[in-house]
């Protein structure tokens, strides 16, 4: 859930770009299990010859590690860094550039990375975003706990036995990046940012009204808190009767507990939404395919 600070290190940045050298993609498909901690995929990788366990987080454009991996990998200053959080919250990221990193056979030359002190707080290592994965298409099977890095036949072979989408790729004067989708929130569409670095969905608050969601109902828990950045936030969770992919609304979530908030987006889908599918992202191909197993 969204108040645990191991998924606060996943909520701090929208999606921001960076770019970087990568390896030619394998001739077969790699396969790289991961587990979920409090909610959160965590996968191996290395930085440089240091064999590290990170958060993949599919809602974090640039990859975050921990200082004290930065200063062992002796990280040169890059600057720094703006982004928002889905509250809209400013967030200033010192950057760093270290010689690599791998995830699997994917290795990355000379990366741009962020540093956030919390992450040796909490005893973590760092989040590999999406980032880099330009032109790496790749799939998370929720069902079978993996990661797959696709060749271009197993990309095919996903295509021909899933449920094909448009994924849009929002690239803000390529300092920053969003991965976003159209789903169907009850019968209201709505460009969603797909977030594996979140569990339930967040929805806008302006689709209160058009789902007939009254706030003052014993149905609906409000809640008050403050956010990472220190700004008071109010959320309403609820239940809404389905979420769904809208190019494919066989592929849907019936009454899914969400929170309706006060965010940038649209909405945010969580990894809930994907329990027992594996799903594929193609960057470069501007598609999201979705399916039940493993071709």
């Amino acid at each position: 859930m969204r108040n645990n600070p191991l998924l606060l290190a996943t909520l701090m940045l929208v999606p921001c770009r960076m770019l970087a050298q990568s390896a030619p993609a394998a001739v077969d498909p790699v396969t790289i299990p991961y587990t979920v901690s409090d909610g959160v995929l965590m996968i191996p990788a290395t930085a440089g010859s240091i064999p590290i366990h990170v958060i993949f987080d599919t809602g974090a454009g640039v990859d975050i590690l921990a200082p004290s991996l930065i200063a062992r990998l002796h990280g040169r200053p890059a600057g720094t860094f703006s982004a928002h959080r889905m509250t809209g919250e400013r967030i200033d990221v010192s950057l760093f550039e270290i010689p690599e990193i791998a995830v699997g056979s994917f290795v990355r030359k000379n990366v741009v990375v962020g540093s956030w002190d919390m992450l040796d707080s909490l005893h973590l290592e760092g989040i590999v975003s999406v980032n880099g994965f330009r032109h790496q298409p790749f799939t998370i099977d929720f069902n079978r706990g993996t990661l797959v890095l696709e060749t271009a036949a197993s990309l095919s072979r996903r295509r021909a036995g899933g449920q094909v989408s448009p994924l849009r790729v929002d690239d803000y004067h390529g300092a920053a990046l969003d991965l976003i989708a159209t789903f169907l929130i009850g019968d209201q569409p709505g460009d969603c940012e797909i977030d594996a670095g979140s569990q339930s969905a967040t929805l806008s608050l302006r689709y209160l009204a058009p789902l007939g969601v009254d706030t003052n109902s014993a149905a609906v828990r409000k809640r008050e808190r403050r956010t990472i950045a220190g700004a008071r936030e109010v959320s309403y969770g609820t239940s809404v009767s389905q979420i769904a992919l809208a190019a494919a609304p066989v592929i849907t979530l019936r009454q899914p507990r969400v929170a309706f908030a006060d965010i940038i987006y649209d909405c945010v889908i969580g990894t809930d939404f994907w329990a027992g599918r594996a799903m594929t992202v193609d960057l470069a191909g501007g598609m999201l395919i979705v399916s039940s197993s493993h071709p």
